[in-house]
């Protein structure tokens, strides 16, 4: 008997060692596991993020000493800002506010990006402040400058979005935090809410994670298309443009292959 009972306990710990194994293996294989776990456990990421926003004020005196800097590419053309006061434009989410929590829920619980869910952790009020981000906004302020926050979160998260950026230590409030919505023409390329910003107030720089945040023209789902938009002003990027990382996900998703022909064996 006490060899059967002990014959069931191995069976029972290799069948746990097994599901353990398995479990641990879908995790590993999720296509987000190494951009998250990146993120939150890379010193490089946060060396990264560091930099940005370093360069980000060096910049800042840069665009400031001269009226006929702008970060804007529709405000250039139209080349009416010289006499307007200084603003800088900042994406939220993964600019400002950390989510990777997030999405190491939908890792572990093997989900998707889910609209209510995201909208939840939005509302919980829990994103932490991606590196360097709130050194860079307080010396923007210290010198006069407008900080506005251009998301694509919906209005109905600009409440939590408000209370977010003040527990990290931010100037948040219905005027400088810029929410979607597409029936009010606030749509998701985020044109409409650059353009209010830029018709009052020169735009110094432009901080986002994706080139979405930074101009027009990406999101379509031709790389070829995409990469060429991009290629052409890209002269802007480091200057007037600052780009955080982003592995996890953005607009740059729609226009990747699907399978083995998003990889490449040779140049």
């Amino acid at each position: 008997m006490f060899r059967v009972h002990s014959v069931l306990i191995i069976a029972v710990l290799i069948v746990g060692v097994i599901n353990s194994t398995s479990a641990q293996q879908k995790l590993e294989n999720d296509r987000r596991y190494n951009a998250i776990t990146y993120v939150q456990n890379a010193f490089e990421y946060q060396m990264l993020a560091k930099q940005a926003y370093r360069l980000a004020r060096v910049q800042l005196e840069t665009g400031l000493a001269d009226t006929k800097w702008s970060a804007d590419e529709f405000q250039i053309e139209a080349d009416d800002f010289a006499d307007k006061p200084p603003a800088v434009i900042l994406d939220v989410d993964e600019t400002v506010l950390d989510n990777s929590p997030y999405n190491a829920r939908n890792i572990i619980d093997q989900k998707n990006f889910n609209r209510q869910a995201w909208n939840r952790w939005c509302k919980e009020v829990k994103a932490t402040a991606i590196p360097g981000v709130v050194e860079f906004v307080k010396q923007a302020e210290k010198r006069g400058v407008k900080v506005f926050y251009v998301t694509n979160r919906d209005d109905e998260l600009k409440p939590a979005t408000i209370e977010n950026l003040k527990k990290i230590g931010l100037t948040a409030d219905k005027h400088n935090v810029l929410t979607r919505n597409e029936q009010a023409g606030r749509g998701d390329d985020k044109l409409s809410r650059r353009a209010m910003v830029a018709k009052k107030h020169r735009v110094v720089l432009l901080i986002g994670d994706s080139m979405s945040d930074l101009c027009s023209g990406m999101g379509t789902k031709n790389q070829k298309q995409r990469n060429s938009r991009a290629a052409k002003i890209s002269k802007m990027l480091g200057e007037r443009w600052i780009m955080l990382p982003n592995a996890a996900y953005g607009s740059w998703e729609r226009a990747v292959p699907s399978g083995r022909d998003a990889l490449r064996t040779e140049r």
